[in-house]
């Protein structure tokens, strides 16, 4: 059973949208409501699946695109749909990789086919938590950055913020390492309480102090570390490889 959140502030097309969900999806939990902060507690208690938030919401302390990014805390795996009156948006929506982003008036072939396309992916990876995402977009400035996931060697946490480092570039996100882990898959290991590695892109694990280690990369001359505790679950993992 596919959990979807639905929120929008209009009673008319909150109804509209939850009767086209149920038509185009095999018995869906639905949790349908006009608030931001309801919407907030829904997602912490039942951590839905899909998330379709309408934007400008009347007489609300958050609008739909600060929702998203608290739900996508809460929930990272959450497929966002925003569906808006308002293009302005789109570009702010990125942080929160929003699978789609639907006009007002609404186009119900799109809204269908999203529906349908979703749900049916959900239901399909259900049993698999760890899948991961392709790409991730980092917004900086009036730039976005398109990373693809197999490229990242790591990410640290460095004071408040956590940096993603490639072969080549470093960029800077919000998110904590654990929700970034969650997003980039089981092929990142939380290596040390600072760093998860793309165990991939792992080429050497050198001892260099007591109950410390230095990973190297494939293809670079950067380094990340490695606590004993993580050494441990890593050599555990990869004993069937070892000559």
């Amino acid at each position: 059973m596919v959990k979807i959140l639905i929120l929008e502030d209009e009673d008319y097309t909150r109804r509209f949208i939850k009767k086209i969900v149920l038509e185009n999806s095999s018995s869906p939990q639905i949790f349908d409501t006009s608030s931001g902060k309801e919407a907030i507690s829904l997602a912490r208690e039942y951590l839905p699946e899909i998330a379709m938030l309408d934007v400008e919401l009347e007489g609300e302390d958050f609008n739909g695109l600060e929702i998203a990014r608290i739900i996508h805390k809460i929930s990272p795996e959450t497929k966002i749909v925003f569906i808006t009156g308002h293009s302005k948006y789109a570009v702010s929506a990125f942080d929160v990789h929003p699978y789609d982003y639907i006009l007002k008036p609404i186009n119900v072939k799109r809204l269908i086919e999203t529906i349908v396309t979703l749900t049916n992916y959900v239901s399909k990876n259900s049993s698999n938590e760890n899948r991961g995402i392709n790409r991730i977009v980092v917004k900086s400035g009036g730039e976005m950055f398109f990373i693809s996931v197999k490229d990242i060697l790591y990410a640290e946490r460095l004071d408040r913020d956590t940096v993603i480092h490639d072969g080549k570039n470093t960029y800077s996100v919000q998110d904590s390492l654990q929700e970034l882990g969650k997003k980039l898959g089981n092929k990142f290991l939380r290596v040390h309480k600072s760093y998860i590695v793309n165990e991939e892109k792992i080429k050497k694990i050198t001892e260099i102090g007591e109950r410390v280690y230095q990973i190297e990369f494939l293809n670079s001359d950067k380094v990340a570390l490695m606590s004993r505790s993580g050494f441990k679950e890593f050599r555990e993992k990869i004993e069937n490889l070892t000559l």
